[in-house]
Parts: C-alpha cells; sequence; structure tokens
C-alpha cells in the first residue's frame, strides 16, 4: 500500500495556491490540498492527487483529480 503525504492549501506552493483552474464547463476551480503517493519501498513519489473547491462565491461540491490530468485537461486562468 502506498505511503500518502498530505498538503493543504497552506503547504502548496504559491504559484498552485494562486491559480485557478477552468473545466470542460469554465466552472472555477481552486486546489485546496494535495496528496502525494509514495511508494513504501523505494520511497518514490507515485503519483500526486489534487483536491479542488469551487473558486466562486458558489462554493459547493469539492472535486478529486490527478495533477497531471488537471494540467492535461483545465485551463489555467492566472
Amino acid at each position: 500500500m502506498a505511503e500518502l503525504e498530505y498538503r493543504d492549501a497552506d503547504e502548496l506552493p504559491a504559484t498552485l495556491r494562486r491559480k485557478v483552474f477552468l473545466d470542460l464547463s469554465e466552472q472555477r476551480w481552486r486546489v485546496t490540498a494535495l496528496v502525494i503517493h509514495r511508494d513504501p519501498k523505494s520511497g518514490k513519489e507515485t503519483k500526486q492527487v489534487a483536491f479542488l473547491r469551487r473558486a466562486d462565491s458558489s462554493g459547493g461540491r469539492e472535486w478529486e483529480i490527478p495533477l497531471t490530468s488537471l494540467y492535461e485537461t483545465a485551463e489555467v486562468e492566472e
């Protein structure tokens, strides 16, 4: 089983913390946390999963997506 390392918004790099991602329906999202998966034997990072929350005042639901997929599918509004 992978070892998990959790980073909340305060621990994220400023560049990631400030970005707003637009999904296909142009809803705005911000990364609120990042979970890093590590191989228990080697300690090497195997995956990063981003947790997002709506960036507008509607708040609402959260979204979970691998960080690489987020950068591949969502536009970035800075």
